[in-house]
C-alpha cells in the first residue's frame, strides 16, 4: 500500500510556477480575493498515481488545489474493497471539511491522475476564510458543488449499471483533465467504481465496440466523446452542469507562485 506523503516530499524547490486561469479555478478566485496574503503561502507539489494525501482519521493540516491532477475520495470497506465517493480536479480543493469544523479526514484520499497541486496550510486558509467575504463565498460555493457530486454519485452507484457508471466516470475524468489520453488501468477504475475488474473489462469492451474509447496497456483514449455520452446514465447531466457552473465565471489573470 502506498505511504502517506510527507510535508517535505516532491516539492519543486526554487521553481517559479504560474497558476493560470486554465488551471485551478477556485484557487484563482481566492487569489483574486486575497492574493497579498495567500500568494506567499502557496507551495507546489507533484504527486503520482496512487499517492495517498489523507488516510481516514488524519489531521488535515494542509489543503491541496489540483492544477493538472485529479484526486479520489474513497470509502474503504472491511474486506478491503473501495468505492469513490467524489473526485476533485481543477475546479476544487482537498481538505475542505477542515474549514467547516471537521479537522480530520473522513475518507481515504489518493491520487487518481498524477500531476501538480498547489498546497497551503489549513490555518492560513482559515484566516482568509473567516476574514474575507469573497473567499467565504467561493469556498462555500465549492462545498455546495461537492455535496451535489457526492449525493448524485450515491444515487448512481445504487441504481445504474457498471457500463453506465463507467461511461459517467470517464466523462467526469475527461472534463477535469481536458485531454483524450487517460493513464488508467482497469483495476484502478474498478477500485473507484466499487465494481469487479471483470465487470469493468466487459463494460470497457462494449464502449470500445461502439467506438467511444480505445483501451490498451493501461491507457484509455477517448475516441468519440459523443458516443460515450450516448452510453451514460442521466446522472452525468447533473454532474456536468454543476462542474460547468463551478468553471463558468471569468477567472482573474494568472499570478506567479514561488516555492
Amino acid at each position: 500500500m502506498p505511504q502517506s506523503i510527507s510535508t517535505g516530499d516532491r516539492i519543486l524547490p526554487g521553481v517559479r510556477v504560474a497558476v493560470p486561469p486554465s488551471q485551478n479555478k477556485l484557487l484563482n478566485h481566492l487569489l483574486a480575493a486575497d492574493a497579498d496574503f495567500l500568494l506567499p503561502q502557496i507551495r507546489i507539489v507533484r504527486l503520482s498515481f496512487n499517492d495517498i494525501i489523507y488516510e481516514y482519521g488524519d489531521a488535515i493540516d494542509e489543503v491541496y488545489f489540483p492544477l493538472d491532477s485529479i484526486v479520489s475520495n474513497l470509502a474503504i470497506m472491511e474486506d478491503g474493497t473501495t468505492i469513490e465517493i467524489s473526485m476533485i480536479g481543477r475546479e476544487g480543493v482537498l481538505g475542505l471539511s477542515a474549514l467547516l469544523g471537521g479537522g480530520t479526514a473522513r475518507h481515504w484520499t489518493r491520487m487518481c491522475i498524477g500531476g501538480s497541486m498547489a498546497r497551503v496550510s489549513t490555518s492560513v486558509l482559515e484566516q482568509t476564510f473567516v476574514s474575507n467575504e469573497k473567499t467565504l463565498k467561493h469556498i462555500m460555493h465549492n462545498y455546495s458543488s461537492l455535496i451535489t457530486q457526492v449525493s448524485q454519485r450515491a444515487v448512481c452507484n445504487a441504481r445504474h449499471t457498471v457500463l453506465e457508471r463507467l461511461a459517467c466516470w470517464l466523462l467526469l475524468i475527461h472534463d477535469r483533465v481536458g485531454g483524450d489520453n487517460l493513464n488508467l488501468t482497469q483495476e484502478a477504475i474498478a477500485s473507484r467504481l466499487g465494481a469487479r475488474r471483470a465487470g469493468v473489462t466487459v463494460a470497457a469492451g462494449i464502449l470500445q465496440s461502439i467506438g467511444a474509447i480505445e483501451y490498451r496497456r493501461g491507457q484509455f483514449h477517448i475516441k468519440h466523446r459523443e458516443a460515450l455520452e450516448e452510453a451514460v446514465c442521466e446522472c452525468y447531466a447533473v454532474l456536468k452542469a454543476d462542474f460547468d457552473d463551478a468553471r463558468s465565471a471569468s477567472p482573474p489573470a494568472g499570478r506567479p507562485v514561488f516555492n
